[in-house]
């Protein structure tokens, strides 16, 4: 089982595009793209919206960590008067030995808060200052910096005892990987067990018995929470019926998918709508 001194020992960073975005009030849509990325508030304050759970407050010194494919938003709210926030985004390619992402996996964005007297600060803080000023050496400069970031995040996943979190599982195992990422990248595929075995390259019960293990969960429960967790991001980003949003994770009926998504989220998929979207009752 993978350690934390191992994922470091082969930890390779790769810094992308980078930005320092200065916002009076607005959004930030993040997981968007291939890449992961990372955001760290320098200033200001807002919520992240991922519609797959309730608002993340966010403050002075939060990090965020984007995983790719996965939507979401970073809000700020500074009132008519209030100070201009300042957040800084900078794409990358974390990986374990420059094969396996370490962040695309995440469910959801990753959410840590930096104190104010933790020495990782002045790396994020010198990070934002590389980026804008953009002098000789910049691009080595804040892929070190980075670096150094991912490496407090990864400490700070661990810290709680556990030997690695779940969804660091493709890290360890690249043929969990690819059964993993065809379920959240196709979740309306309608799956078997024996053809996600077939994309791990295992047999049928060695792939059931390995996956379990490893995720805590069997294959098709985790495939029903992609299915749901996509459903709930459409319903809060599209105008889409509900039943055109069933049909598009997976499920033959609107009854059997609002039966699921409830059992899951706890609430009607209509209830997930943005506030002002059109209402669907109507629509067939």
């Amino acid at each position: 089982m993978l350690t934390l001194e191992q994922l470091l020992d082969g930890l390779t960073v790769a810094i992308g595009p980078v930005a320092v975005h200065r916002m009076q009030n607005g959004a930030l849509d993040v997981g968007h793209t291939d890449q992961s990325a990372l955001h760290y508030v320098v200033r200001g304050a807002g919520w992240l919206d991922t519609a797959q759970s309730q608002p993340v407050g966010l403050t002075t010194r939060t990090v965020v960590v984007a995983p790719p494919r996965r939507r979401a938003r970073i809000v700020v709210s500074n009132g008519a008067h209030g100070a201009q926030a300042v957040l800084v985004s900078v794409g990358m390619r974390a990986s374990y030995h420059g094969l396996v992402g370490v962040f695309d996996n995440l469910p959801a964005p990753l959410v840590k808060r930096v104190s104010a007297a933790d020495p990782v600060r002045t790396s994020f803080e010198e990070l934002r200052e590389e980026i804008d000023a953009r002098r000789p050496g910049f691009h080595a400069m804040s892929e070190t910096l980075l670096r150094r970031c991912v490496i407090w995040l990864l400490r700070r996943c661990f810290e709680r005892g556990e030997s690695r979190p779940t969804w660091l599982v493709p890290v360890e195992d690249a043929r969990l990987g690819r059964a993993l990422a065809a379920m959240h990248e196709r979740p309306e595929h309608c799956f078997t067990l024996t053809e996600l075995a077939e994309l791990a390259g295992m047999s049928r019960s060695v792939f059931a018995a390995r996956f379990a293990q490893a995720v805590g969960q069997s294959p098709i429960e985790l495939l029903k929470a992609a299915r749901l967790a996509r459903a709930a991001d459409l319903l809060a980003r599209t105008d889409l019926p509900v039943k055109r949003v069933a049909a598009q994770v997976g499920y033959a009926s609107r009854s059997s998918f609002t039966r699921a998504f409830c059992a899951r989220h706890g609430r009607p998929p209509a209830s997930f709508r943005t506030p002002g979207r059109p209402s669907d009752a109507s629509v067939a």
